[in-house]
Order: C-alpha cells, then sequence, then structure tokens
C-alpha cells in the first residue's frame, strides 16, 4: 500500500466542474496504489468536507495582502515569486511541510503550477516523487487575456515584465519527478527543448456512471436550444460567453426568434447575472445538482472560449451525452477532434450560423453524435488515462530504485455529480 499526497485549489467533490473531475480522475488512480490525502485551499458551492475517499484532508489559507507593502512584496516583478503564483500563511505552509515530510509519502501530485511554492523547499528525494500537473499553461493565452484585461497603464507595464519570470518558474517546474499536460499540443510548445524526458501527456477523460442508461431524448428535436456548461466565474468562461452574447447570439436570435441559450454552472460572475437578465433568450441555471436533465433540453453545446489551456472537459461530456458541439478553435484545442466530422468550429456569428445550419440536417447531426462518442469513449477513455499514469510512476520509481508496486482494484468510481 502506497500513500499519496494531491494538493490542489479546489476541495475536488462534488465533480461539478472540470477542475474538480480531472483531479477526481486522478484520485481514483492513486487509490488503486493505496491511500489519497488531500490538501486544497477553497471550497466551492455545494461542497462538503469530510468524505471518507480521502485519509486526510487539509485546509491550506493562502497568504493574504492587507497593506500596499504586503501587495507591494507579493507584486514584485524583480522577485522570485511571480504573478501568480501565491504563498500560503505561515500556519498553512508550516502544517503542509509537517504533513510531508512525516507522512513519507511515495507520491506527491501537485494540481496546477499555482500549487508547486511550497514543494521548492522539499528535500531532493521527495521533489523527484513529486508529479506537476501543468493543465493550464500560465503564461499562455490566459496571461495574453489578463494583460488585455488589465486596467491602468503601470499595472499592464508590470504584469509584461512578469511574464519572462513566470515563464522561467514554469520551466523550473519541469525539474520535479514528472511533468503532465493535457495535450501533445501544450507538452512540445512548453517544453520546446528543456527537460523533456519526464514530460508526459496524461489527457483528460470523463467518465460519469450517471450517464450510463441514462435517456437524454433526442437533441434534434430540441431545436434552437444551445447550452453552455461551466464554471461561470472563471474569467475565460465569462469573456467567451461575453463576445458570445454580444457579437454571436444576436444574430442567431434574429435568424431564430424563439432561440435559447441555457447556462449552467457554478458561482455566476456578476457579469453573467447581469447578461441573463438583459438579453432575451438567457437562461441561467447556477449550481445545479444534476447536469443531465440541461443537456435533454438541448440540441448543442456551445463552447465559445478565447483564451485558456488544457483541453476542454466539457466537450467530452457533450459527446457522451449525445449532444454535437459547437465551439471556437481555441475551445477545442488539444483534443484529438477532427472539425467537421467530430465537432463544428467558428471564429464569428457568419460562421456560427453556417456550422449551426449543419445542425439542422439529421444525417449531419447524427453523424457528429456518433463519431463524437466514439471519439470520446476511445480516446479519452479511463483505461486510457489509467495506462498514461502507470507509465508516469513507473518512471518515477526507476529513477528513485524503487520496484513499482502492482495496484490493487479500489472500486472507487466517479460520482454521479455532473
Amino acid at each position: 500500500m502506497k500513500k499519496t499526497l494531491i494538493i490542489c485549489n479546489h476541495y475536488p467533490l462534488p465533480e461539478n466542474v472540470g477542475t474538480n473531475i480531472r483531479t477526481m480522475n486522478f484520485v481514483r488512480f492513486f487509490l488503486n496504489h493505496g491511500t489519497v490525502d488531500i490538501a486544497y485551499s477553497y471550497m466551492l458551492p455545494g461542497s462538503k468536507t469530510g468524505n471518507p475517499v480521502f485519509r486526510n484532508e487539509y485546509l491550506l489559507n493562502r497568504e493574504s495582502c492587507r497593506t500596499f507593502a504586503e501587495r507591494l512584496k507579493r507584486w514584485a516583478v524583480i522577485g522570485s515569486r511571480p504573478l501568480p503564483i501565491p504563498r500560503n500563511d505561515d500556519a498553512s505552509e508550516r502544517l503542509i511541510m509537517s504533513v510531508m515530510e512525516s507522512n513519507k509519502y511515495d507520491y506527491i501530485l501537485v494540481r496546477y503550477v499555482l500549487n508547486t511554492w511550497t514543494i521548492f523547499k522539499l528535500k531532493e528525494e521527495d521533489r523527484m516523487k513529486t508529479i506537476v500537473d501543468f493543465d493550464d499553461i500560465l503564461s499562455g493565452s490566459l496571461y495574453d487575456s489578463s494583460v488585455d484585461s488589465a486596467r491602468g497603464l503601470l499595472r499592464k507595464m508590470r504584469l509584461r515584465m512578469n511574464r519572462p519570470l513566470l515563464v522561467n518558474y514554469e520551466k523550473k517546474c519541469l525539474n520535479f519527478g514528472a511533468s503532465l499536460f493535457c495535450s501533445e499540443k501544450d507538452r512540445a510548445l512548453f517544453v520546446n527543448g528543456n527537460r523533456a524526458s519526464n514530460a508526459s501527456v496524461v489527457p483528460n477523460i470523463y467518465h460519469n456512471d450517471s450517464f450510463d442508461g441514462y435517456d437524454f431524448g433526442d437533441g434534434f428535436l430540441s431545436v434552437h436550444r444551445l447550452l453552455f456548461v461551466g464554471g461561470l466565474m472563471y474569467r475565460p468562461n465569462v469573456e467567451g460567453l461575453t463576445w458570445f452574447v454580444e457579437t454571436v447570439f444576436p444574430r442567431f436570435k434574429r435568424k431564430y426568434p424563439e432561440a435559447k441559450l441555457l447556462l449552467v454552472g457554478h458561482s455566476p460572475a456578476p457579469e453573467i447575472k447581469k447578461m441573463s437578465k438583459s438579453v432575451d433568450g438567457i437562461e441561467l441555471h447556477p449550481d445545479v445538482p444534476d447536469i443531465r436533465e440541461y443537456y435533454k433540453q438541448s440540441s448543442a453545446l456551445v463552447v465559445p472560449l478565447l483564451s485558456g489551456g488544457g483541453t476542454r472537459i466539457k466537450i467530452l461530456e457533450a459527446a457522451l451525452a449525445g449532444r454535437p458541439v459547437l465551439s471556437t478553435p481555441i475551445g477545442a484545442e488539444g483534443l484529438d477532434m477532427v472539425p467537421d466530422r467530430d465537432l463544428l468550429l467558428f471564429e464569428n456569428g457568419d460562421g456560427f450560423l453556417s456550422q449551426y445550419g449543419k445542425l439542422l440536417e439529421r444525417d449531419a447531426y447524427d453523424s457528429l453524435v456518433d463519431n463524437s462518442r466514439k471519439v470520446a469513449s476511445t480516446k479519452y477513455s479511463p483505461q486510457r488515462f489509467y495506462g498514461d499514469m502507470e507509465k508516469v510512476l513507473s518512471r518515477i520509481d526507476r529513477n528513485r530504485g524503487n520496484a513499482p508496486l502492482r495496484p490493487h482494484v479500489s472500486g472507487v468510481r466517479a460520482k454521479s455529480e455532473r
């Protein structure tokens, strides 16, 4: 029996957002090897701690910056800790260091580079059993978006000066035991000649027991009803939805007056709440207990992202729910899906209307549904995820001079939420 610690942003249950789904996929994998402890910094609506899946649970509080001097220290572009890398407060820092040193974990998985600051303090032998899941590359298009939306010339300049430091910090995170990326595109673009022997692709997957045998109905009959699923406070989602509602949806609504756009997700930002009240045809459904009903009401999923990294679990979810996907190119990045065969891509209002028109043809609709489901159930299956992770652990064990442990079957499967 081996012991694993997973360090993440959100407490990962319920599995109602993409980040929690990926975290719990790791949890289920490591439970096949032994026990799992969880360290987290935030609770999303509907979260409840004390789940028996975890042997121990640790809450880590972020460092607060109340005074100008504290903010200046945190934001200093000449420091070794660039934006947006946070630090735990002193009590949480002592806690997590004590936990890691006393428990003698066999593996430490760190979800996101955001959570790596403390890991650099570990001994060399502990750093070599640490796995950093990059997921989103912080210095990529997400960073471009933050610069573009920054208010004030001084802040824009500070962010531009900070970026090389952030890139350098991310490169240092390649020096742990293993580095994980959601797609080959992310791995190839980021590694780019740096230390690459420990960089692996472990794709996002989606499997939900509650989807098995569930009757989602015939989406073709839910004509002109679009669905958006995702965290409604996540900045790329807010920006993408704002762009879609302002530039694309009005044209769609003029052509199809009965059209609806269902927004389903947790913790909607003020912009989303205002949008849902002021724009005809938009329905907001926050913090829903069961996503299946909203797929059942819709004809297609829309993914109008303009920035972001990793891959979109929501596209895989839609495929398994039998709903075709209309996405911007960025929204579909990293997934091995062929445009016009497995999903439809658009970049503007004209493109959206043209692509949507294909969904009004029964044969084309059914073909997209069948093709995307086949891709999701084969290339993005739990078996693929577990196989890729076994290779990662085998490499870590070889490098540490340990024989890999034969996994036992835990029987822990995906929760029914989302």
